[in-house]
């Protein structure tokens, strides 16, 4: 563990062979990068999320800088628009990115659907006939209490997450609509927001699967199931053939020693949490450079900020 002189004090888990490192350069002061047995990428990772100062600073590449100044996509407006806040933690900027994107709860919305039963009701879950298609009602966890969820005991486990992007007031004709797709093999089992916070954010409807060579064909039926609805843009998610309507997602693999108190990340948490780290980091610098950096510290962690999928270093 690193534990940081900030106020208040951070903890970092690093794995061992970098934690031994970074405690050398820590207890011996200024070392120059030659001197210290790290890979040259990780050495800019931890320049990056500010856990070493380097002399002069390292700069993002110019594929980085040209995506931060001309990608207008809804990602990088994330981006942009987290990097335009004042100072603030990594865990509050963790938290706006990631619900970047959500309605806000106003007050048509808060008399319509006032507790969790009244969403359950106006979703019409029970009429939707979860069980004659094979799925059984999944337990609300630590980690998904803000989920109903659902899952097929005869499928595998699932390998991929599409998200259906409808805004929140054509949710439960959606639902009703898709239906016939949820019942297919491939689809392994789906989650919907449980309350009225939940379901006003972009990703409220994630669709798993446990074929994800079926991913495209499975999105594009949803759409054309769908027909015409408007899109809640989401960022930090692939597209598929449907268009903005259904993206995709692959969740990065667990990992080993992970304390009970860690929130296991999914794909956009693990996303969200990389990118506010190198904002927190980066703070002294002009937004666009902000950016840029975020964008260099994914593709280090081996995510292609081109199309939001992994690469095979990522894998």
């Amino acid at each position: 563990m690193l534990i940081s002189d900030e106020s208040p004090a951070r903890v970092r888990i690093l794995p061992a062979g970098v934690a031994e490192a970074v405690g050398d350069m820590a207890r011996r002061g200024e070392v120059r990068t030659d001197e210290v047995e790290l890979d040259e990428s990780l050495l800019r990772i931890l320049e990056l999320e500010g856990l070493i100062r380097a002399v002069p600073p390292g700069r993002p590449p110019e594929v980085c800088t040209r995506q931060a100044a001309d990608d207008s996509s809804v990602s990088l407006s994330a981006l942009w628009w987290a990097a335009a806040f004042p100072p603030a933690t990594p865990e509050d900027l963790t938290r706006r990115l990631y619900f970047y994107g959500r309605r806000p709860v106003s007050a048509r919305w808060s008399s319509r659907l006032p507790d969790e039963q009244a969403v359950e009701g106006w979703l019409g879950l029970g009429l939707l006939g979860l069980e004659e298609a094979g799925y059984g009602r999944l337990p609300r966890t630590p980690d998904t209490w803000v989920w109903r969820r659902w899952g097929k005991k005869s499928s595998p486990h699932p390998s991929t997450k599409l998200y259906v992007c409808c805004v929140p007031e054509e949710l439960p004709a959606v639902l009703r609509q898709i239906m016939p797709v949820l019942a297919r093999p491939s689809v392994s089992g789906f989650k919907l927001g449980f309350d009225l916070a939940s379901v006003l954010r972009p990703d409220k409807f994630v669709l798993y699967l446990s074929d994800t060579g079926a991913a495209d064909q499975v999105a594009a039926d949803v759409a054309a199931a769908a027909g015409p609805v408007e899109v809640q843009p989401l960022p930090f998610t692939a597209a598929t053939a449907a268009g903005p309507l259904v993206t995709r997602a692959t969740d990065p693999p667990d990992w080993r020693g992970r304390p009970a108190w860690h929130e296991r990340a999914s794909w956009r948490l693990h996303v969200c949490r990389l990118a506010a780290e190198t904002l927190a980091a980066t703070g002294h610098a002009s937004p666009q450079e902000r950016v840029a950096a975020v964008l260099e510290r994914l593709r280090l962690a081996g995510l292609n900020t081109d199309d939001w999928t992994w690469t095979d270093r990522g894998r």
